[in-house]
């Protein structure tokens, strides 16, 4: 009996130390690659290049942090709805698409400080439809897993179109298969600069299920020190006058 306790003591020793290990902080390790996933149909956020490549205002703010930090990043294009769960089983180490923490996200990730206002969202919606009002709308598109589509499915009754990027949306905005699609205001603004086919309807949406800040950075809820460091470099990057030069080169509030 006392071989067989001393057994099981041994066992539940050993699960509590694993599982201690497995919950402990990860430390900042500047030998790595760290991957960081975004998903670049967001412009002026992110978005390809004619070459091909991710560039936008985050893209040149996580660049700026990682060299600030001392790291190497590499950035991924990939699926909006698939970069948390992604982050949360470590394929990737940081998240910046223009993304605003939730309780939800707060849930599976750790934020960094915002290095952006708050923004409003609005509906974009084809001049040509000569919508006066939000309750003419149907149809209404949005990405798939954005705040902005918990917000259509929990506080409107419109039909809910989800697309995975948001060209595909553009398209079928002008293509009459939606009525409306809802974004924020900052992507929405360049879309309405660049072609006169489409405008907004309605007024600015504020609202919780948006964000409970201005866009951050997510990373691992293990990840502190890096967290701890990327704060210290968008604080920089607030004193240095790089975001200003950013918000000014991207047109950005």
């Amino acid at each position: 009996m006392k071989k067989l306790f001393g057994n099981k003591l041994c066992a539940l020793t050993f699960c509590a130390l694993g599982l201690a290990f497995s919950g402990s902080a990860l430390a900042l390790d500047k030998s790595k690659t760290y991957i960081v996933g975004t998903e670049a149909t967001y412009a002026p956020y992110e978005y390809l290049s004619d070459k091909g490549e991710v560039v936008g205002f985050d893209i040149d703010l996580i660049n700026y942090v990682c060299e600030q930090i001392g790291i190497t990043c590499k950035v991924e294009n990939q699926a909006f709805d698939g970069l948390f769960s992604n982050l949360n089983f470590k394929k990737i180490d940081m998240v910046i698409a223009g993304v605003h923490p939730t309780e939800a996200r707060l849930k599976v990730a750790a934020f960094s400080n915002e290095y952006l206002p708050k923004e409003k969202n609005v509906y974009l919606v084809l001049k040509a439809n000569n919508f006066n009002d939000v309750s003419e709308l149907k149809n209404v598109g949005t990405q798939a897993g954005t705040s902005q589509a918990v917000y259509l499915d929990t506080k409107t009754k419109y039909k809910v179109v989800k697309y995975q990027t948001n060209d595909l949306a553009y398209l079928d905005l002008r293509a009459k298969r939606i009525d409306a699609y809802l974004l924020s205001e900052e992507v929405a603004k360049p879309i309405i600069n660049s072609n006169q086919d489409f405008t907004t309807v309605g007024e600015p949406l504020t609202d919780p299920i948006f964000g409970l800040t201005g866009p951050a950075i997510a990373v691992h809820k293990q990840n502190k020190e890096l967290l701890e460091a990327i704060n210290q470099a968008l604080a920089t990057a607030q004193e240095s006058g790089f975001l200003a030069q950013l918000k000014a080169k991207y047109g950005m509030n």
